[in-house]
């Protein structure tokens, strides 16, 4: 039941912070059940927050999710993932109306967001430490990689993803994007036809295929800001291409659609086939490249990059402009919003932490929220106690919300190592993320049951101590890589009218390859590239 533990986690921890008012108790029961089927769902406003650009979502739509899970054959069956329909438009933030409830939301999702990755490093770091030299640990994970690998069966289909641009050139809006046809990644037979594997195999082909990948850039484009919600959808489905010949006239495509087939063939266990298979042996055909550039496009991204910094800076103060509604003389607008910004953002902040009743009420908080995660950490919150932990996190600033949950951590490992250690502690600790790092008695492997891992070790081959990568011949190689390339073909266009467009630079390199491989016992590397001069 470990890894079924595992997915639901995931699951609920991963598509809880993109997906809007998803419902994890209905994911949770009908992932028990073997099939999830998602409908219908809308992304949140701040799913692109970790790029760190001063971007947000405008409408995120998401038409289909089905996932397929064979809990009683989990080992030897695949799991299906199936995405269907992704349309997303995203706009600087300066261009949507400012929401006071929903910005206050964002932050507070970013900062815990911030607070998890720092955790996450730190113990990473931790377990780097504790486990250095001892190659056991690394085997098995990149074991259970490569089971994943090799039971995951992907379907995407019908992915749009575009941007709209009218603060950097006002009087010349812009939009581009990355539209996909499908990309597909299924389990073939030796001659690679699609099959189902439901017998173990020392040898697993994949095959996956990726049809009409474009990225296209219109210059004076109109906006799509202006149209209901279904129309921007049904306008973002119909721009997606579905090869060369049945791409939208309306686009122009700095990367023409392009499709892309990949051979892959995995060895679930080298040493049991006498090192003579990669464990890794892929074969990559690219059809044409054609990259194409006018001068338009080179002019609006050489803005859109100047004008990253200015749209930073004017999201942060976006909360201090007048609304639409409010009527006032534009000198008396433009020198309130210069009081209020720097007043909030500079002065008040300054003389506030200063004061002993702020200082006194900041300390309180501290102890107050080191209590209430102590607890957290060695039993269960009330509800009430978990809106107060929010309620004090939206005030406590990152530092400190960081130090406060490691030194309770701490308190907490202390006392547990003092109580007697149980199975079902174990799991509950595993479960609730509390787990710590330098613990081996919390390891993945202490949790399975004897049977469990009897099944699991035969699966993914792993043996113990002996499949160590310090083992494997100097010779042997474990990833062959071999890419080919038709041709690639690069126009750099000089617009002089609407109706005349020139070619002024052309370069084309046809019947490309490179080839990669390495050895994994001496960390050593060799790569070729051989490619042909065109005109």
């Amino acid at each position: 039941m470990v890894f079924e533990n595992i997915i639901v986690y995931l699951l609920d921890k991963y598509l809880g912070n993109y997906i809007e008012n998803l419902d994890t108790k209905k994911l949770k029961i009908d992932l028990w059940n073997g099939n999830v089927v998602l409908e219908n769902l809308y992304l949140k406003s701040n799913a692109l927050a970790d790029l760190n650009l001063p971007v947000t979502i405008a409408i995120g739509y998401l038409q289909k999710l089905v996932l397929q899970v064979p809990w009683t054959n989990i080992y030897t069956h695949p799991i299906k993932v199936t995405i269907d329909g992704l349309f997303l438009l995203a706009v600087p933030k300066t261009e949507v109306e400012y929401d006071a409830k929903r910005d206050e939301k964002d932050e507070y999702e970013m900062k815990m967001k911030e607070v998890q990755q720092i955790e996450e490093l730190r113990k990473q770091r931790e377990a780097e430490k504790n486990t250095q030299g001892n190659d056991k640990n690394d085997t098995f994970i990149e074991r259970i990689q490569l089971q994943i690998l090799r039971n995951l069966e992907l379907s995407m289909r019908n992915i749009h993803i575009a941007y709209e641009d009218k603060s950097s050139k006002p009087n010349h809006p812009f939009a581009f994007g990355i539209t996909l046809n499908y990309f597909t990644l299924h389990t073939t037979t030796s001659d690679w036809k699609s099959t189902i594997l439901k017998d173990d195999t020392p040898l697993i082909h994949k095959l996956g295929e990726l049809s009409a990948l474009s990225i296209y850039w219109n210059t004076n484009s109109k906006s799509r800001l202006d149209l209901s919600r279904d129309d921007v959808i049904h306008d973002l489905r119909e721009k997606i291409a579905i090869d060369n010949q049945q791409a939208p006239s309306d686009v122009a495509y700095i990367l023409r659609p392009l499709n892309v087939k990949t051979k892959c063939i995995l060895t679930m266990k080298p040493r049991q086939e006498g090192f003579q298979q990669p464990m890794f042996d892929i074969k990559i055909d690219l059809d044409a490249i054609s990259l194409n550039m006018s001068s338009g496009q080179y002019s609006d991204l050489l803005d859109l990059l100047q004008f990253q910094g200015y749209l930073t800076v004017k999201s942060k103060y976006i909360k201090y402009h007048m609304k639409k509604d409010q009527v006032e003389k534009s000198s008396l607008k433009n020198w309130r919003f210069a009081y209020e910004a720097i007043l909030n953002e500079e002065i008040r902040p300054k003389f506030e932490c200063y004061k002993w009743g702020n200082i006194k009420a900041h300390l309180d908080r501290c102890r107050e929220y080191r209590a209430i995660h102590f607890q957290k950490l060695t039993g269960k919150l009330t509800n009430e106690q978990k809106e107060r932990a929010k309620a004090l996190e939206k005030k406590i600033d990152v530092f400190n919300l960081t130090h406060i949950r490691h030194s309770a951590e701490i308190e907490a490992r202390k006392k547990k190592e003092q109580e007697p250690k149980t199975w079902w502690g174990n799991i509950s600790n595993w479960w609730s993320g509390s787990k710590s790092s330098d613990d081996p008695e919390l390891d993945l492997e202490k949790l399975m049951s004897p049977e469990e891992k009897v099944k699991l070790y035969d699966a993914i081959g792993y043996a113990g101590e002996d499949t160590s990568t310090s083992t494997y011949p100097e010779e042997y190689v474990d990833i062959n890589l071999k890419i080919r390339l038709n041709m690639l073909d690069i126009n750099l266009w000089s617009k002089m009218n609407e109706n005349d467009a020139q070619v002024i630079v052309r370069a084309v390199i046809p019947d490309t390859s490179l080839v990669f491989k390495r050895r994994l016992a001496t960390d050593a590397i060799v790569y070729a590239i051989n490619f042909s001069m065109g005109s």
